[in-house]
């Protein structure tokens, strides 16, 4: 069974949607005071598979689903059954009951799944072990990772409550309690929902939360909505996907109307789109955020791809507590303030003042181009010198030698996580595999001196061999605040990216990393259109 709280102050009736099409039934006997039970009985009829397979067997299947509520302490406890769950409102039970429950009384030594978000990618996986282990075997990054969902057997101590738990926001138990022993058993539930003790055991789990209670997220949404006309939030418009800047690519609004076309993505073009068609600060809100789109256009302003507005922004709001929550691709996470300290102790040493040349060109790859001549560099944008029949890996987008040292600068435009996540898995990538691997050195060898000559690729592999070379990672950004290090990034680019400097050091591989201001025009300018295609006129 599932075991659900509701919110303290929140009643039965309080809790039930409004097209529910339970029954209560008081046709029970059970010496459990004061229970109530929903059910809803299900249409019974063939399996599909009985026609699929043509049998003439007499053949029929159906589903009941109920919900008892049981009064334990100060707020109300439900047990569902089967589609159970559907018969409350999503605002009136604790969200993150069964996960804390789990954390608290399942035996970290024996785990047996997990389901994680890596928010950074939107990846979700669930990962799970034939036999009992801990976090790690589980391949759990605490600092990368979201737990959605935890299953393991109990603690010795609770044997007698439950065998095995899995929680996310309900609770699901096998237990050896009986029906009647059944306030005893939420109690006890109760008890551990409230504590505290898991941080001890899983420290980690409770730095990066989903979070999921729809009350605070609408108060959340409604911050989110009011920052996009205050000019001083840190709010920024972002593409919520990876993106190929070496193809042309324009933006354009739209729900209210067509915008102009743009460059590039600010949250600035967008409240201009608003103020355009009578949208003030009165009127916004999460509903307008959801009606309006960004649409990416290639270079003849053919529409490729289509994101809500809502999806497409980046936020962060504090509530003078020990978390701040954090808006991206859609959804709200709860951060802990001592991770968000720990990330600009770990990345800020890294970062350097810009010492490449600043940004004016139309795009990443003519960026690349130009800035190797200026610096009398190779460029490498678009190579590959991963070993036959793996996936194509670039050596780095420059390579420039400074005082008889190489260093494999890696360039992205913008501050998107999608981005900046795969520009900083480039880095790792690539120096490990030229560390590790002869196949990918011999491979850069010919690419230098292919671009530049013998004697250059002569002393790029001599480096190489001997582990001589430095990595560069350079974000190139609009944004005038360079002081500001490392919190000019999304919270989880800082945390993929503390996670790639790592890797590199572990490498013995020296990193830098820069923000390289952005100088290109971003006005928007009218949609040039289309020339119309004469009609055909027979002659008569």
């Amino acid at each position: 069974m599932s075991i659900y709280a509701l919110k303290p102050g929140v009643s039965v009736e309080d809790s039930l949607r409004a097209d529910h099409g339970y029954t209560e039934t008081i046709d029970h006997s059970s010496a459990i005071t004061k229970l109530r039970v929903f059910i809803k009985r299900g249409s019974q009829g063939p399996p599909w598979w009985k026609e699929y397979l043509d049998l003439d067997e007499d053949l029929l299947q159906g589903t009941n689903s109920a919900a008892a509520f049981v009064p334990s302490g100060k707020r109300m406890m439900v047990l569902t059954f089967g589609a159970g769950q559907f018969l409350l409102r999503d605002d009136s039970y604790e969200h993150d009951f069964g996960t804390r429950v789990v954390l608290n009384a399942v035996d970290p030594r024996k785990l047996k799944s997990t389901e994680t978000l890596d928010p950074d990618s939107s990846q979700r996986r669930r990962t799970q072990i034939p036999y009992d282990g801990d976090l790690a075997l589980l391949s759990f990054a605490g600092d990368a990772s979201v737990l959605k969902s935890l299953t393991g057997k109990a603690r010795p101590k609770y044997n007698d409550l439950v065998r095995s738990v899995t929680g996310s926001s309900s609770l699901r138990v096998t237990t050896p309690a009986r029906a009647e022993d059944l306030p005893k058993l939420l109690s006890r539930l109760r008890k551990l929902y409230k504590s505290d003790d898991f941080l001890k055991t899983f420290p980690d789990v409770a730095k990066i939360r989903p979070v999921t209670d729809p009350v605070l997220i609408s108060a959340l949404d409604g911050k989110l909505s009011a920052a996009v006309f205050d000019l001083t939030a840190p709010i920024v418009l972002t593409v919520p996907d990876i993106l190929d800047y070496r193809d042309e690519s324009f933006i354009q609004f739209s729900g209210r109307g067509v915008s102009p076309v743009f460059d590039d993505v600010y949250v600035k073009h967008y409240r201009e789109y608003l103020e355009a068609h009578d949208v003030s600060p009165a009127d916004m809100s999460v509903e307008v955020l959801k009606h309006d789109y960004m649409l990416l256009l290639d270079g003849s302003n053919n529409q490729r791809r289509r994101w809500s507005i809502y999806k497409s922004l980046v936020y962060e709001v504090s509530d003078g507590t020990d978390y701040s929550y954090h808006f991206s691709d859609g959804y709200w996470f709860r951060v802990a303030s001592d991770l968000i300290v720990a990330l600009r102790q770990d990345v800020d040493p890294y970062w350097i003042d810009a010492n490449l040349p600043e940004h004016r060109w139309s795009s990443e790859a003519e960026y690349n181009k130009e800035v190797s001549n200026h610096l009398s560099a190779v460029c490498l944008d678009q190579a590959n010198v991963s070993p036959k029949g793996q996936t194509a890996i670039e050596p780095c987008d420059i390579l420039r030698v400074l005082d008889n040292k190489f260093e494999l600068i890696h360039v992205k435009i913008g501050t998107s996580s999608a981005n900046l996540s795969h520009l900083f898995n480039q880095a790792v990538n690539s120096a490990e595999l030229l560390r590790t691997v002869k196949q990918s050195r011999q491979k850069l060898h010919k690419l230098v001196e292919k671009k530049a000559d013998s004697q250059t690729a002569d002393s790029v592999l001599a480096a190489v061999e001997i582990d001589q070379f430095e990595v560069a990672i350079a974000i190139v950004s609009h944004k005038r605040t360079p002081e500001r290090k490392s919190d000019n990034l999304p919270i989880f680019s800082r945390i993929s990216l503390r996670r790639a400097l790592r890797s590199l050091s572990a490498m013995r591989v020296p990193v830098s990393v820069q923000l390289v201001p952005d100088a290109t025009d971003r006005a928007g300018k009218a949609k040039p259109r289309k020339p119309r295609t004469p009609k055909f006129v027979p002659d008569e």
